[in-house]
């Protein structure tokens, strides 16, 4: 595993999915998911944390901006729209 994970707009929007609907409906666990994007499952869990401030319910508050435009881009969108996304993502598409 890389010491330094360059988060990409895809890994953002399926850490997105994760902090609002949880991996349930992806068929993955948080660590399954972790593993596919290539970085550890802390690195991911920080990553669904500042998704969760930026939706008022979470502690950590210094999300990425890069993070910042992805919650701006997908907020409103179907929970079922955001799903298929991250599905995609995490099945290489």
């Amino acid at each position: 595993m890389p010491d330094h994970h360059k988060w990409t707009e895809p890994d953002d929007i399926v850490a997105f999915y994760l902090s609002r609907y949880g991996p349930s409906e992806l068929a993955r666990s948080v660590s399954a998911v972790a593993e596919k994007l290539g970085i550890g499952s802390g690195t991911l869990q920080m990553r669904i944390g500042n998704f969760k401030f930026l939706d008022g319910n979470g502690r950590l508050n210094h999300p990425a901006k890069q993070s910042r435009r992805v919650y701006d881009q997908y907020k409103d969108i179907p929970e079922k729209e955001l799903r298929a996304m991250a599905a995609r993502i995490l099945s290489g598409e």
